[in-house]
């Protein structure tokens, strides 16, 4: 029988060896679409633990599974999670045959309304997108570009009708059909009958003077929105990470529930990433250092190892903090491996902070450092509290917070004298 089964991630839970079956075969069609840095299904004995994954999922029985985050404090989690997709987030996507009457809290719930919002926004602000596309003809006024080889080719039967090709105003481009197939999809999930019709309605809008399409290439996913289409960006983002999973729009009939789920941790660093674009933007002499690699150790000549920091912060011309986002809940103090990876990364960046970030409400700590020559002098822990994100004014808001925390370490912790500890 299907059910639909609650979970917490990374909280051990009691499940039947029939259910321990349907897990692994769930987890393996989770590993290739989200392809994720760890496994997500633990099994100890007769029980198991979900991690690095939240939402829902379909399993072969058709049961549904629910995973709230591990670190969530509110009931809203899954706005969070919608306000920081980006066209590259990866999500997992099923039809399913239960609906969802409590989809208010699930993801796909809050995608249909956040979508729904967007494309009203952006059909408002912008109309719908037209772009030219070539149609092929014949006709026997010649308005248009001949193909010469082709007209040769039939002169003789009929030499007053001209095989042109003519470009054609239209709204019926890859971009609009997959805005309207989307809002389709996420009509029929719709939590309740208001925000249905309006997905419907707006099904039809994106492409006015058109059928409503059935299909559309899911290579148009894997595509940039041209920027004159900037209005829609918001949502293509939600567009295009369902449109990567076309086997759901194609089943309409099984599909009654839509389960989504996402791989966490690289939100974490989407909302850092974010932060610090802003602290940037906000003039106050800040510069945002493009995520890349930087060397730590060479062997030979072809063989080296670098760093790669989750973020860094410039002021002056010189790095003045690194970060690194760990999503986990912290303990009392912070877990060995991560201070080692943090202050290395920062060491290897010649930055004076280094910064550990969570997914929590963690009050900003300080901790002096000692065996760098000062680089880094302090190591700061902060939770940015994700789960509470929101897209208007929440990088304000973390960039403010990472801004200070900065700052107080100037005044929480000052640099040693590393003399000491080093050799004779």
């Amino acid at each position: 029988m299907a059910d639909r089964l609650q979970f917490v991630e990374n909280a051990a839970q009691t499940v039947s060896p029939e259910l321990q079956t349907q897990f692994r075969s769930a987890e393996t069609v989770l590993r290739a679409q989200l392809k994720p840095r760890l496994p997500q299904l633990v099994v100890d004995s007769d029980k198991i633990v979900l991690r690095n994954i939240v939402g829902s999922f379909a399993l072969p029985n058709d049961s549904v599974v629910d995973v709230v985050p591990k670190t969530h404090v509110e009931q809203d989690w899954p706005q969070a999670v919608v306000d920081l997709l980006e066209p590259t987030t990866r999500l997992t996507v099923a039809g399913s045959r239960r609906s969802e009457p409590t989809a208010r809290r699930a993801l796909s719930g809050a995608l249909a309304l956040e979508y729904a919002r967007r494309l009203e926004s952006a059909l408002k602000a912008d109309g719908p997108i037209l772009a030219y596309t070539q149609i092929k003809v014949r006709d026997r006024k010649l308005d248009g570009k001949l193909n010469v080889t082709e007209w040769i080719r039939t002169a003789l039967l009929d030499p007053a009708r001209f095989p042109i090709t003519r470009d054609h105003l239209t709204s019926g481009n890859d971009f609009a059909r997959g805005l309207s197939i989307v809002a389709g999809l996420l009509g029929r999930v719709a939590e309740n009958g208001e925000l249905s019709a309006t997905l419907h309605r707006l099904q039809v809008a994106v492409v006015p003077g058109q059928p409503v399409p059935s299909y559309v290439s899911p290579h148009v996913a894997l595509r940039p929105l041209p920027s004159q289409w900037s209005k829609y960006r918001p949502a293509w983002d939600i567009a295009a990470a369902l449109l990567r999973h076309r086997s759901v729009i194609g089943d309409p009939g099984r599909a009654v529930g839509l389960e989504v789920a996402v791989e966490p941790w690289p939100l974490l660093e989407t909302a850092l990433t974010r932060a610090l674009k802003s602290l940037e933007a906000g003039g106050s002499g800040w510069q945002y250092v493009s995520k890349g690699k930087h060397r730590l150790l060479s062997l030979g000549s072809d063989t080296k190892l670098n760093v790669e920091p989750d973020g860094l912060l410039r002021r002056r011309g010189q790095i003045a903090a690194s970060f690194e986002c760990k999503y986990t809940v912290p303990g009392s103090i912070p877990d060995e491996g991560h201070v080692h990876q943090t202050l290395t990364a920062a060491a290897a960046v010649g930055s004076p902070i280094a910064v550990i970030v969570y997914p929590t409400d963690q009050p900003v700590n300080y901790y002096q450092v000692s065996g760098f020559d000062g680089h880094p002098y302090c190591l700061v822990t902060m939770g940015l509290s994700l789960f509470e994100y929101r897209r208007i004014g929440g990088d304000e808001k973390r960039a403010e917070a990472v801004a200070d925390a900065i700052a107080g370490a100037r005044f929480n912790t000052l640099p040693v004298d590393d003399s000491a500890n080093k050799p004779d």
